[in-house]
């Protein structure tokens, strides 16, 4: 069932650039019918073109996470997870696109390099902690003590509550050339002694277990700071101390929790600071702009120690490519508890992951694993279906008004949320369950898109498909979904059924140019599928895929495409060599049994034999590239092109219509094409249906087979038959094939002496021993496609060639070997009986 993800971000960014509209300038329903239809015109687009590449599905039934039924599942999935609590409603730091002006989940952002500010600043000491050391180190700095702390984010400095030390780091006094006295933790030691070049002097030492509930004063805006233990406080970079605003960090509101510290966030939307900052100064500048500012407040009040510039890995919106603010805000969340994200980690263990890694990879991610954001404060997306009472300001817990929900989106698709005020969407009578007060408010917010699509599991697979064990499901995607699609799928199915959503997850890398280097407008190097659909067809686009080890980033270019191309070539022209020869033949009449096969026939097909259960082992493995070698290059070129096909040409052309030794050919032909159909199906669609449909037209399938002959699709996977003797005829076929290459060798060099013309007048004298030798002349003298052979059974040594002369006798005028039964009028036997044949036939 082909799907897609219709709400989210993009099409929202995208319509409203193409209509100029704003958030302020467009209502919300009218915007979301528009927004469906522009999503609904690309899935059309979309969906044109996948089919021309030639992937099956139910292209008239697709889901779309946009239409009623799905909305329903979206909504009663998140209502289940609230119900078991997993949802809850915080003030908490997140991850905060400006640009877009909504919250981020962890999935949507990504790390690059960022030039910031990096400054060390002076928090003067208003009180020592009531203790034993400190008080001790109290009376011996005296009044005018500052803890230096270190911070690549200046802006976030009026929002300071905390400093943070580590409970196990050693602090240290140093006196500054005003004597002023400083303290540090170890990384600081070295940034004060490279300040000057005076000797700083450093004298007395404190534990940072008994700073605990020191008090200092922030520098911006006077408000007092607390201080605090953490152990996520580095011993290598900074000061040894950070500064704690739970409102604009993780860690930071972790700690503030700890100690009860107020959640500042003077930011806005739009990354402006409000009127609630301190200093008011910085009132309606962006963070951005206030970061200089700061600087220099800091700098003129002498609190400033030293800035310098770093470069340092700061995360970014992966849409929009803006640098992310953390920022506390009311939101909803699916809790992570310690508990859960030890199950989530657990689960990985019932997923067999491809590649292998994939695992490593998202345990690493799973390990920090923190809450996820739910809210997206955006017009396109499911709205988040809750109520809020206007009482008591708690979630409505109710699961009348959950089912209630759920039916209305059923029936009329997630606008009617916002078509509709909180009293026409409750059910008639509901109070809220906590306070009793009748009175609600909706939730505005939509969910993250990774939702929509994080319950494809439970609204396609359980709810359409009614596929309850999740032993036959893959997840497929790219190698950055470790940390989007796949976990949160898995998030909400370990929560609600304790397994996760699918038994395998398979991840591939990402297109790159020849060189290696991502594709992009500006280099000039981006090669669109649809240009190489136009060129080539589909099939030529499928077999590069194919070649390619996904397991890493899949490289493009046109001398790749060119190589592709001289590959695919090779197989079309091998189907239709063997499609060709079949023209006269009709399996059950000319059918051969294996046991009246010849020997070269036997060992084509045993080779056949090992290739399928060789290709059907790695398909079982997903390992692609190696299907198509093993088929392409090793079966196809390498042993049919290069020796069967070409040697069989004498019998296929010379002998007579019906003899065995052609219908055992065609025969071996059949079994062959019919194979590399089946085997070629996943791989080349096109080129196999086309063979297949080649074979019905010419009525060489066997309707007593099994098979549908409709279409090639239409059939199980081949595996391989009970082919007899597999192993010796695979063994003597290989023998041939190395007896053919040297051969080749020495015939070469007599027909570039000019002693011989080609291999039709080629006399191959040869000694040693070998089962080969069981074979008839005439039959080693075909299968080496020469004039004569002559060989002496001596010894143990391997068949070698000892000699290569001109043959005797005369040219077949028909075809063209040398034989010593050429009749006067310049038949060979063979062929002079051939030919009556023939005549006798047409008469």
């Amino acid at each position: 069932v082909p799907g897609w993800d219709c709400h989210g971000l993009p099409i929202e960014i995208q319509l409203m650039k193409e209509r100029g509209w704003t958030k302020n300038k467009v209502g919300r329903v009218p915007f979301r019918q528009e927004a469906a239809r522009f999503a609904e015109r690309f899935v059309g687009i979309q969906k044109q073109e996948f089919k021309r590449l030639g992937i099956l599905g139910d292209w008239e039934h697709p889901y779309k996470t946009l239409t009623p039924d799905y909305e329903a599942s979206i909504a009663e999935t998140f209502f289940a997870l609230f119900e078991k609590g997993f949802i809850t409603r915080d003030k908490k730091p997140v991850y905060w696109c400006a640009a877009d002006e909504t919250a981020l989940a962890e999935a949507e952002v990504e790390y690059e390099d960022r030039t910031d500010a990096s400054v060390f600043v002076k928090f003067p000491v208003l009180e020592w902690p009531n203790n034993e050391d400190a008080q001790k180190l109290a009376k011996a700095v005296g009044k005018k003590a500052s803890v230096l702390v270190w911070t690549t984010t200046p802006w976030t400095l009026p929002a300071n509550v905390a400093l943070a030390f580590h409970p196990e780091q050693t602090y240290r006094i140093w006196e500054m050339p005003d004597k002023e006295k400083v303290l540090v933790g170890e990384p600081g030691w070295k940034v004060l002694e490279g300040l000057q070049k005076e000797e700083r002097k450093a004298s007395l030492t404190i534990e940072g277990l008994s700073l605990e509930g020191l008090l200092c004063k922030n520098p911006l805006n006077n408000n007092e700071s607390q201080g605090v233990l953490a152990e996520f406080v580095s011993r290598e970079e900074g000061t040894g101390v950070v500064h704690i605003a739970p409102g604009h960090g993780e860690e930071d509101y972790a700690v503030g929790r700890e100690y009860g510290l107020a959640v500042l966030s003077p930011v806005d939307d739009s990354g402006r600071f409000t009127q609630d900052v301190l200093p008011i100064s910085l009132a309606g500048k962006t963070v951005w702009e206030a970061n200089p500012i700061i600087v220099e407040m800091l700098s003129k009040t002498h609190q400033l120690v030293k800035e310098t510039k770093i470069s340092h890995s700061y995360p970014h919106c992966w849409r929009c490519k803006n640098p992310v603010l953390f920022r506390a805000t009311e939101q909803w969340f699916l809790r992570v508890s310690d508990d859960f994200r030890q199950s989530l980690i657990r689960l990985t263990d019932d997923v067999r992951w491809t590649p292998e890694y994939g695992k490593e990879r998202i345990l690493g991610m799973l390990k920090v694993r923190p809450a996820w954001c739910l809210s997206r404060q955006r017009y396109w997306g499911t709205p988040i279906p809750m109520f809020l009472c206007d009482g008591c300001r708690e979630p409505v817990r109710d699961q009348n008004v959950f089912a209630h929900i759920v039916d209305l989106f059923r029936k009329n698709g997630s606008n009617v949320w916002f078509e509709e005020e909180a009293e026409g969407l409750v059910p008639p009578g509901t109070k809220c369950p906590k306070c009793g007060k009748t009175s609600f408010r909706k939730e505005n917010d939509i969910l993250d898109v990774w939702f929509d699509s994080g319950v494809s599991w439970m609204a396609v697979l359980r709810k359409r498909l009614g596929v309850e064990k999740r032993d036959s499901v893959m997840y497929l995607e790219g190698s950055d979904q470790h940390r989007g699609w796949f976990q949160t799928s898995l998030l909400p199915a370990a929560a609600l059924t304790k397994e996760p959503p699918y038994k395998e997850v398979l991840t591939h890398g990402f297109v790159v140019d020849g060189e290696g280097r991502k594709m992009s407008k500006s280099l000039g190097n981006v090669i669109a599928p649809q240009e190489v659909l136009e060129k080539y067809g589909a099939d030529i686009l499928r077999l590069w895929v194919s070649m390619s080890d996904y397991r890493e980033d899949v490289r493009l270019s046109q001398n790749i495409l060119d190589r592709v191309i001289d590959t695919y070539r090779k197989i079309r022209n091998t189907l239709r060599f063997l499609l060709g020869n079949l023209a006269d033949f009709d399996p059950a009449q000319h059918g051969v049994p294996f046991e009246k096969m010849r020997e070269i026939d036997l060992g084509a097909l045993a080779h056949l034999d090992l290739l399928i259960r060789e290709v059907e082992k790695r398909y079982d493995s997903y390992e692609f590239h190696l299907v198509s070698d093993k088929i392409c290059n090793d079966f196809c070129i390498n042993l049919l092109s290069a020796y069967y096909l070409d040697v069989q040409k004498d019998i296929l052309y010379c002998d007579k219509a019906d003899s065995l030794r052609r219908r055992s050919a065609q025969t071996a032909f059949l079994i062959i094409t019919t194979a590399l159909a089946k085997m070629l199906a996943p791989l080349l669609s096109f080129t196999a249906e086309e063979t297949w449909q080649a074979l019905r037209e010419q009525n060489l399938l066997d309707p007593n087979s099994g098979d549908n002959l409709e279409s090639v699709f239409l059939n199980p996977f081949l595996h391989a038959f009970p082919f007899p003797d597999l192993n010796r005829h695979a063994e003597r076929m290989a023998g041939l094939t190395r007896l053919k290459e040297a051969i080749n060798l020495e015939v070469e060099k007599k027909r570039q002496a000019g002693e011989i013309k080609g291999a039709n007048d080629a006399c191959v004298s040869m000694a040693g021993n070998s089962s080969l030798l069981d074979l008839s002349a005439d039959d080693l003298r075909s299968y080496m496609g020469v004039g004569k052979v002559d060989v002496e059974r001596s010894g143990a040594e391997p068949l070698a060639v000892t000699s290569v002369g001109k043959a005797p006798g005369a040219k077949c005028n028909r075809c063209w070997i040398w034989r010593e039964d050429v009749n006067p009028e310049g038949l060979c036997v063979r062929c002079a009986d051939a030919e009556k044949e023939t005549v006798a036939a047409s008469s």
